[in-house]
C-alpha cells in the first residue's frame, strides 16, 4: 500500500511531535509496507489512524509510534560493547559496591539480558551488585521484554553455552530477569523519570533517527545522569554531533564522559553533516 503524499506528510509531522524522529521521503514507501504489517490494510484505515493521534488519543498515539519505530534488535549485537559495558561495571562496583547499567533503547529485551548475561559472566556469579535499567517508548515490545520468552529465530545468535546457562527452554533464566527493571520512557520528552547515576548507558540505533535539536536534548539529559567516570556506548555508525564537547573522543561508539573542569568550548565544534541543515 502506498500513501499518499498528504498522509506521509502528517505521519512526518507526528514522528517529530510525539517521538523526536525526523522522516525523509526515503522512507514514504517503507511505512506502506509496515502499515499493512500492523494490520492497517487500505488508506481509510491509515486516515483514521492519524485523525486519532493528532486528537491525542493515546492509544492511536502508541500505534503511531509503533509504525514509525523499528524494534530489530538481537542478543549480543556488537559483543565488543557487552564487553566493554561488564568490564566498566566491574570496575565501578569495585570502587562504589555497586554498579547501574541503562539500556536506553531496549526493544523487545535481546539488549538489556545481553548485558544482564555478560555482568554475570565477568564477576563470575549470579549475585551480582548490580541493577540494569530498561526502557523504551514502545509500550507493546516492552511487554514482550517481560515476557522474556524468545523463539529459535532470536536464540539463533547466542552460542550453545550462553543458552543453556541462561535460558530453560525459550525463557530467559530468573537470575537474568531479577538484574533488569523495564520501564516506558519516550527520549524526545523533556523531564525523564530517572534518577541517576548510571556507569554505563546504551543508546544504540537512536539518535541516528533524532532530529538535530532532539539529539542535542538527548544527549544533554544522558551526559547529566552519567557517573562522572561513566560512559555512553552508541552504535558505531552514529555520531555525537554538537554534543561531542560532553565526552572525550572514542571508537567503536564508545564514549567516555568528560570531567566537568575539562569540557571543551562549543564554538567551532564540528556538527555531523547530518545536522547542517
Amino acid at each position: 500500500m502506498m500513501l499518499t503524499t498528504e498522509q506521509f506528510d502528517r505521519i512526518r509531522k507526528l514522528a517529530l511531535r510525539l517521538a523526536g524522529i525526523e522522516l525523509f521521503e526515503r522512507h514514504h514507501e517503507l511505512l506502506g509496507s509496515r502499515s499493512c504489517r500492523l494490520g492497517i490494510r487500505d488508506l481509510a484505515g491509515i486516515d483514521a489512524l492519524l485523525g486519532a493521534a493528532e486528537a491525542g488519543d493515546p492509544r492511536a498515539g502508541r500505534r503511531l509510534i509503533g509504525l514509525v519505530t523499528t524494534n530489530f534488535t538481537g542478543f549480543f549485537r556488537h559483543p565488543r560493547h557487552f564487553e566493554i559495558a561488564a568490564e566498566h561495571a566491574l570496575g565501578a562496583a569495585h570502587r562504589r559496591g555497586q554498579a547501574r547499567l541503562w539500556s536506553a533503547a531496549a526493544a523487545t529485551g535481546e539488549e538489556p539480558y545481553s548485558l544482564a548475561m555478560a555482568v554475570i559472566e565477568r564477576f563470575g556469579g549470579d549475585e551480582v551488585p548490580v541493577t540494569i535499567l530498561a526502557t523504551d517508548i514502545d509500550e507493546e515490545a516492552l511487554a514482550a521484554a517481560q515476557r522474556g520468552a524468545y523463539d529459535d529465530r532470536a536464540l539463533g545468535a547466542l552460542d550453545s553455552g550462553r543458552r543453556g546457562r541462561f535460558f530453560s527452554g525459550e525463557a530467559i533464566a530468573p537470575e537474568v530477569r531479577r538484574l533488569v527493571e523495564f520501564r516506558p520512557l519516550n527520549l524526545a520528552e523533556a523531564g525523564w523519570a530517572v534518577e541517576g547515576p548510571f556507569d554505563v548507558i546504551l543508546c544504540r540505533n537512536v539518535l541516528m533517527y533524532l532530529e538535530a535539536d532532539h539529539r542535542y536534548s538527548v544527549l544533554e539529559q544522558m551526559v547529566s545522569l552519567l557517573a562522572p567516570d561513566g560512559v555512553l556506548i552508541l552504535d558505531p555508525t552514529e555520531y555525537l554531533g554538537r554534543g561531542g564537547h560532553w565526552f572525550l573522543p572514542g571508537t567503536e561508539g564508545v564514549y567516555r564522559r568528560r570531567s566537568a573542569t575539562a569540557r571543551l568550548d562549543t564554538t567551532g565544534v564540528c556538527a555531523h553533516p547530518a545536522e547542517r541543515r
